[in-house]
């Protein structure tokens, strides 16, 4: 009586909270109208000193709440055909969550939430290892440009569009991409004496021998 009751309280918060219950069935759980928020951050979560009954994970991660299977999304022990099936979930906070706290989230939903996740710990997505290498060149001309520094990280991007980025009017893009070992040699000459890019020139791996003895030589005295 008390749980029918708070499904249908006035307040939005308390039927979303009451509508997890795990004793309500799935049928019940639809009939409340309860809203999912999507304003919440979606974060790497420890993995627990106690692992979930896998049940009781399964149940949540086949549920149509998909604050259960946010809940499920979190665990690091998801078995391979939840990850698959989570990877594809209509919910935003499903699958970034799944991409922040699971090693094997493929290198597709990764991707897939950093071009759509825009909330904290948005920048560790990149440093998983299955974060994809190639392909992001095509990123060049995204309108947000923590999407575009993305561009640096592909070792097939094209001369000509890395040193077009180092123009970019995003700082972070300028110098992601004054690292890049396609950047053209006369362009990388250029950002040695840049007092901006000169740091993150200085770090590009196409570099001559020759020229990385030069500025350890005259570190100090010039823009590095």
């Amino acid at each position: 009586e008390e749980r029918r009751t708070l499904a249908t309280d006035p307040d939005p918060e308390v039927r979303l909270a009451v509508s997890v219950h795990p004793a309500f069935s799935e049928e019940e759980r639809a009939r409340i109208d309860y809203r999912v928020p999507l304003d919440r951050p979606f974060c790497f979560h420890p993995a627990r000193r106690v692992p979930r009954d896998p049940a009781d994970v399964r149940r949540d991660a086949l549920s149509g709440h998909p604050m259960l299977r946010r809940k499920a999304a979190r665990e690091h022990t998801l078995p391979a055909d939840l990850v698959a099936r989570l990877a594809e979930d209509d919910d935003l906070g499903v699958r970034v969550l799944l991409a922040q706290n699971h090693l094997q989230a493929p290198a597709a939903l990764l991707l897939r939430a950093f071009l759509e996740y825009s909330g904290p710990e948005r920048e560790r997505l990149p440093t998983l290892p299955n974060f994809p290498r190639t392909g992001l060149a095509q990123f060049a001309g995204h309108a947000d440009p923590h999407v575009r520094a993305l561009v640096a990280r592909d070792p097939d991007t094209e001369p000509a569009v890395v040193e077009r980025l180092t123009h970019d009017p995003d700082p972070e893009v300028r110098a992601a991409l004054a690292r890049h070992p396609n950047l053209p040699a006369p362009r990388l000459a250029e950002l040695l004496a840049d007092p901006e890019l000169a740091h993150a020139a200085a770090a590009n791996p196409a570099l001559h021998p020759e020229t990385v003895d030069r500025l350890v030589h005259t570190h100090g005295r010039g823009p590095w």
